[in-house]
């Protein structure tokens, strides 16, 4: 379902303890109440400055809009924040556990040769990330998924790709509990990847409709 203004901070889908001992409630309240919701906050205070209430969020990730560069980026990293932390929160669950076996691992399995190297090639792509951004799983219809990397709080081009998965890579997300132990945090958001959602959003991004 499409968001529109005034944009409003979604509830998590588990309690603030609900992801121990793979992240602790400080890390997950701060990362949630605070970041995400200051992101929130702020997009709803540009979107009214520049006249744009009657753009979705998909459009202000998506669109180009003619603000000096300044505000551009100002209002694309607030959009760009909501977007990513409401994906990322939602594609987590308290009890994933393992990947099962459904259309998107046998594709990912297909594509990387195995669950574990899929894994291994998560960990390098947000090892190989300087400074803040996000490491996403794409499927380009039916051609096939991918794994891409964005910057700050870029989105994916999202006329061509749809996002199955997203790992947040801002130090506010992992140096509370991991400090510069990347490799260690994607182990812990691995095995809480809610697959079932992922595999919903792959069923849709091959049937053709959008995502996110």
């Amino acid at each position: 379902m499409e968001q529109y203004f005034p944009f409003e901070v979604s509830e998590l889908p588990y309690s603030y303890v609900g992801l121990v001992p793979r992240c602790d409630a400080n890390t997950l309240y701060y990362h949630h109440d605070k970041y995400y919701a200051e992101a929130v906050y702020e997009l709803n205070r540009l979107v009214v400055r520049h006249r744009l209430t009657d753009r979705s969020l998909r459009q202000l990730v998506s669109e180009d809009f003619n603000l000096p560069a300044a505000q551009l980026n100002r209002l694309k990293s607030a959009a760009g924040a909501v977007y990513n932390h409401q994906l990322f929160f939602d594609g987590i669950a308290c009890k994933a556990g393992a990947p099962p076996f459904n259309r998107l691992t046998e594709t990912i399995s297909a594509s990387y040769g195995s669950m574990d190297r899929f894994q291994q090639l998560l960990t390098e792509a947000a090892e190989s990330i300087i400074g803040s951004g996000w490491v996403w799983l794409a499927a380009e219809g039916d051609r096939g998924v991918h794994i891409s990397t964005t910057e700050n709080n870029d989105v994916v081009p999202l006329a061509s790709v749809s996002p199955l998965l997203i790992l947040d890579m801002w130090e506010h997300a992992y140096l509370p509990m991991n400090h510069f132990d990347k490799a260690a945090y994607v182990e812990d958001w691995f095995s809480l990847i809610d697959w079932g959602k992922a595999n919903e959003r792959y069923l849709a991004a091959l049937s053709g409709a959008a995502v996110g």
